[in-house]
């Protein structure tokens, strides 16, 4: 095969990224993927007429990378409202940012569980994140998440009622040990956007990615071995190029090229099929039992992805559970949207083990995107995070197209 300008091994979101943006600049590229489709973490599949996900996954279209992409007249995004439901009393906390959300604020203080001082630091904090530049959320001190909120002067009992059951979903972080710098760019995502599903399920983000690449450019099935500067051997060839980038997971960058490994977050979820919900666009979080960090009827927005007349449910929770604990999630899905607990079908349940990557405080959000002599691309350089993942491709691509200058 006659040389190209770049490989790029990996066609998650940082892989078809560094693509788009080198073929953007005029460069010929080579994606080389491992597995039969794109997309890394980003896979669906459909089983008996529901469409899952590989875990809890929602898109948030305020990322400034996804929408740098263009892909979003590809796709088909149904967006959820900004409404989080904490289940053991049926209260709704409506997300700034979103209608109405002092409103219920007010009646959640009234309730006695939310001081009107810890509503009115909460707002400010999240005002702070909404309208501050990125660059001065990086600036600004980095610590646990936790030790912020507490700085900020927000009440422990107001930190476990709302706050925490709601950002150990999002983190994937039961303790809220992680960086307080990433906990507000995700807070800030949040108030810009209200995140989504696609009907073909998460998956079509980088589906559509990679159909903004040429003819060619991605080659599946090809399961790379070794890899330096110039040369990928993969288990059918050789393949040549000026430059390579390293897109990948960080434990398969690990593998591949001797990148520090990093520790990981998992998550299980539990996907049910139920009659069909009215009012499953809700994000609901079980204060009951807690086990659960969230649930959704990612149908609800989605009709496509359940079949005819039922709701599809994702149930999820931090780490990697047991056989022994569906029952009991069964009990809670059946308990949150009031209906018997024959009427709850498990379809199926996915555990990912390298869900996010660990994030601790101090967050540099700076990391080198070289390793020796190949380009490295990945979310663990930034957040765990579709942004993230979506800027270390573009950052990898630019450090490649300077070294061409």
């Amino acid at each position: 095969m006659e040389p190209v300008d770049v490989i790029v091994v990996g066609a998650g979101l940082a892989g078809l990224r560094a693509a788009q943006v080198l073929e953007g600049a005029g460069r010929s590229v080579l994606v080389l993927e491992r597995a039969p489709v794109v997309g890394g973490r980003l896979a669906s599949r459909t089983l008996d007429g529901f469409i899952v996900d590989e875990g809890f996954q929602l898109v948030n279209p305020a990322y400034p990378e996804l929408i740098a992409t263009g892909v979003g007249a590809d796709t088909d995004l149904r967006r959820f409202p900004g409404v989080v439901r904490y289940v053991d009393a049926g209260r709704v906390l409506t997300l700034p940012g979103s209608s109405g959300p002092w409103r219920d604020a007010l009646a959640i203080a009234r309730s006695g569980d939310g001081a009107w001082l810890d509503l009115a630091r909460v707002g400010v904090l999240t005002l702070v994140a909404a309208l501050s530049p990125v660059s001065w959320i990086r600036r600004r001190r980095d610590e646990p998440a936790r030790r912020a909120l507490e700085r900020w002067g927000v009440s422990e009992a107001f930190v476990e009622a709302f706050l925490q059951p709601f950002l150990r979903g999002a983190l994937l972080d039961d303790d809220l040990e992680t960086s307080w710098r990433f906990t507000q760019l995700l807070l800030r995502s949040f108030v810009r956007g209200r995140p989504g599903t696609y009907p073909t399920g998460v998956a079509a983000l980088p589906a559509a990615l990679a159909g903004r690449l040429a003819t060619g450019t991605v080659r599946l099935g090809e399961s790379v071995n070794a890899i330096d500067a110039t040369t990928v051997a993969t288990t059918s060839q050789i393949y040549r190029a000026k430059r390579v980038i390293v897109a990948t997971d960080a434990t398969s960058a690990h593998e591949l090229v001797g990148v520090p490994p990093v520790r990981w977050r998992a998550q299980t979820t539990w996907w049910y099929a139920t009659p069909r919900l009215a009012d499953g666009a809700v994000l609901r979080l079980d204060r009951q039992r807690g086990f659960l960090t969230s649930t959704l009827d990612v149908s609800a927005v989605a009709p496509e992805r359940a079949r005819p007349g039922r709701s599809l449910v994702a149930a999820a929770t931090n780490g990697i559970a047991g056989s022994g604990d569906e029952p009991g999630v069964r009990e809670d899905v059946a308990r949150i949207y009031d209906l018997g607990v024959s009427d709850v079908e498990l379809v199926t349940t996915t555990v990912v083990a390298q869900a996010l990557a660990h994030t601790p405080a101090p967050l540099s959000l700076s990391r080198p995107s070289t390793w020796g002599d190949v380009v490295l691309a990945g979310d663990y350089l930034q957040t765990p995070s579709i942004q993230g993942a979506l800027v270390s491709g573009r950052r990898a691509a630019e450090a490649v197209l300077t070294a061409f200058v």
